[in-house]
């Protein structure tokens, strides 16, 4: 048993605190865990607790009868959602919270089979993301060799592009691409114009202008994008680039001399461009525009437990301590790759090469994949071989 879980039960065996009281501490206790997402469960007679702690869940304690629905109900008013309706999807936020080190908090209630199921996340100023670092991240500082960050750096100076990154949910995309808004703020010669659109907004940074959708009222991607180019600016941040509309905007945005940041979902750097062809956009369109694509994801780092590795010599192990709470990791690390659209890459691109010829295509400009960028981690005892293959899959 955690000491999580132990507290849950001392509170709860005590009977001393109400709702409110028993809720505000589950609260600040899965953010001063370093949690990303605080999950409540319904299950047979009881609330299954269970945090979200360096991208892997782990079960925190159990609420059993009426008190987890009070609990539940607590939860909806603090984010200011309908109490009375238990059969619909809600969305919503708790604002301006006094808890230490949480700047925000998502809320996201779904009507199961057994009763609501509720998920929060937190917006932390001092998680462990991606290094045990603060979320407000410098372009340097996100775990990038100084040749990727320097590269990078080299294409957010530029008038006019797409620059895209890809990687599932959880890995690290976001942070990324906020990092890459304050190196533009910071580095720039002279003033730019800098708008995001983002569904939702996750953090303010100053000096630019940050857009929420609004779906409801008719604000999707496509229809932010199109206002926002009446509006002058040089930088536009699309939070993702996810259907046709949105990706024909945004090229026509980046030929009309606008630095373009966005997201797109796809398994690797190369597939982009593939999901872009999927998606309407020309060959030629696509190999004009687009200029750098990242491709990330976060693994968790061995804890300072860590054994040696007796199938590989020099690389290591998870051990167990205090510290980790018994998984031998503490904290997460990135890994990364970046595809320039240049040479074979382009030519590829213009003649629809299908995904292993376009695959090759890329490592003939330097694209090497997760794979070989993750090994460099295990081999600097960073993470373990195991880590590598849950995040990257089988298939490497």
């Amino acid at each position: 048993m955690n000491s999580f879980e132990q507290q849950l039960e001392c509170r709860l065996q005590s009977g001393g605190d109400g709702i409110p009281e028993l809720v505000d501490w589950l609260l600040s206790q899965a953010a001063s865990q370093g949690a990303s997402d605080l999950h409540l469960e319904p299950r047979q007679e009881e609330l299954l607790i269970r945090l979200r702690l360096d991208g892997c869940l782990a079960d925190a304690g159990r609420i059993k009868g009426p008190l987890r629905q009070n609990v539940v109900q607590r939860i909806k008013v603090l984010a200011g959602l309908l109490t009375y309706r238990t059969d619909i999807p809600q969305d919503g936020r708790i604002s301006g919270s006094a808890l230490a080190k949480v700047t925000d908090m998502r809320v996201s209630v779904y009507p199961a089979a057994l009763g609501e199921k509720v998920v929060v996340r937190f917006f932390q100023l001092h998680s462990v993301h991606p290094a045990g670092q603060s979320e407000d991240r410098s372009l340097h500082s996100l775990g990038l060799d100084e040749k990727d960050a320097a590269r990078l750096a080299g294409y957010l100076i530029r008038p006019q592009g797409m620059v895209l990154l890809t990687g599932p949910a959880g890995s690290g995309k976001t942070t990324t691409l906020y990092a890459t808004l304050r190196q533009i703020v910071e580095s720039s010669v002279a003033q730019r114009q800098i708008v995001t659109i983002e569904d939702p907004v996750e953090r303010i940074i100053p000096g630019i202008t940050h857009t929420e959708l609004k779906p409801a009222s008719g604000l999707d991607y496509p229809a932010a994008l199109k206002a926002i180019m009446r509006q002058d600016p040089e930088v536009i941040m699309i939070g993702e680039i996810r259907d046709g509309e949105t990706a024909r905007v945004a090229v026509q945005a980046a030929l009309t001399g606008h630095l373009i940041l966005s997201t797109v979902h796809a398994p690797s750097a190369p597939e982009v461009l593939l999901r872009l062809l999927h998606l309407g956009i020309d060959p030629y369109l696509i190999a004009s525009v687009v200029s750098l694509i990242v491709e990330q994801r976060l693994v968790r780092k061995l804890c300072a437990c860590k054994q040696p590795a007796a199938e590989s010599q020099g690389t290591f192990k998870p051990g167990s301590c205090g510290q980790c709470n018994g998984t031998g990791y503490k904290g997460r690390v990135l890994i990364a790759d970046m595809l320039p659209m240049e040479g074979n890459v382009r030519t590829a691109v213009l003649e629809r090469y299908d995904s292993l010829r376009l695959m090759n295509a890329a490592a003939s400009v330097g694209w090497r994949g997760l794979w070989a960028r993750g090994q460099e981690k295990a081999a600097a005892g960073l993470t373990s071989y195991p880590e590598l293959r849950r995040v990257l899959s089988t298939e490497y």
